[in-house]
């Protein structure tokens, strides 16, 4: 009877622990002398810590993943291609708002470096090549067209619209996001948080359902203690 209940203790822990899912890879993809902080398939996940404009609140997880690195010439020159799929947790399902599109191109012996302006998304932008280099990126920015003005200190580059609005992104010496804030006067719309840790998911049920899970179990267990019972009398 106790290796019955020590078996079924085990699987109720094993169905906890497959709920939870990697979100972050911290590995990376060279090609040639130009490196991205991640490989194929790479997923990041930032949680949403503060919104106050309507849709923002509604959103819990940013989820970017890598889903092609690769090696493309272009006007005789070799650069590195990232394409990838972009996913907002909103309410209880995601909604993709890219999928396998051109995220940036860099070449670091060309120092050159570009976004498509799906890899902007309004100013967010995820990953960048390493070692990260703030010029660089505030250059591409500033060539691309999309904000009149940037500036960077430490690990921080801000990204002016020149309409009482600014980006600002935290990035770490890995090239990742670590933070994404949209302020509009003085008053932040969204901050993301890079989540290093694994999540559950939220789905419909919220938070019952992982209690519905293990009522099941129990349930699950008791049921097979009578078979047992009724078998040993028999």
């Amino acid at each position: 009877m106790k290796n019955n209940r020590n078996y079924w203790l085990s699987a109720l822990c094993f169905l906890i622990f497959f709920m939870n899912f990697p979100i972050n890879s911290f590995s990376n993809t060279v090609l040639g002398e130009s490196v991205f902080p991640a490989e194929k398939s790479d997923v990041f996940v930032w949680e949403t810590v503060n919104a106050t404009e309507s849709w923002y609140t509604e959103v819990d997880y940013i989820r970017f993943t890598a889903t092609n690195i690769y090696n493309e010439t272009n006007n005789d020159k070799n650069y590195l291609f990232v394409n990838y799929t972009l996913e907002f947790y909103h309410r209880i399902s995601w909604v993709p708002e890219y999928i396998n599109s051109f995220y940036m191109a860099y070449n670091k012996t060309l120092n050159f470096l570009n976004w498509s302006a799906e890899g902007f998304q309004h100013g967010n932008l995820f990953l960048f090549p390493t070692p990260v280099n703030y010029s660089l990126i505030g250059e591409a920015i500033k060539i691309a067209g999309f904000f009149q003005n940037y500036s960077f200190s430490g690990e921080k580059i801000v990204l002016d619209y020149e309409n009482s609005t600014i980006i600002e992104l935290t990035i770490d010496p890995s090239g990742i996001s670590t933070i994404i804030e949209r302020i509009t006067n003085g008053t932040t719309i969204y901050r993301w948080e890079l989540n290093t840790e694994d999540i559950i998911i939220k789905v419909p049920f919220g938070n019952y359902y992982l209690i519905i899970l293990i009522i099941s179990v129990m349930i699950l267990v008791i049921v097979k203690k009578k078979k047992i019972l009724m078998a040993f009398k028999q």
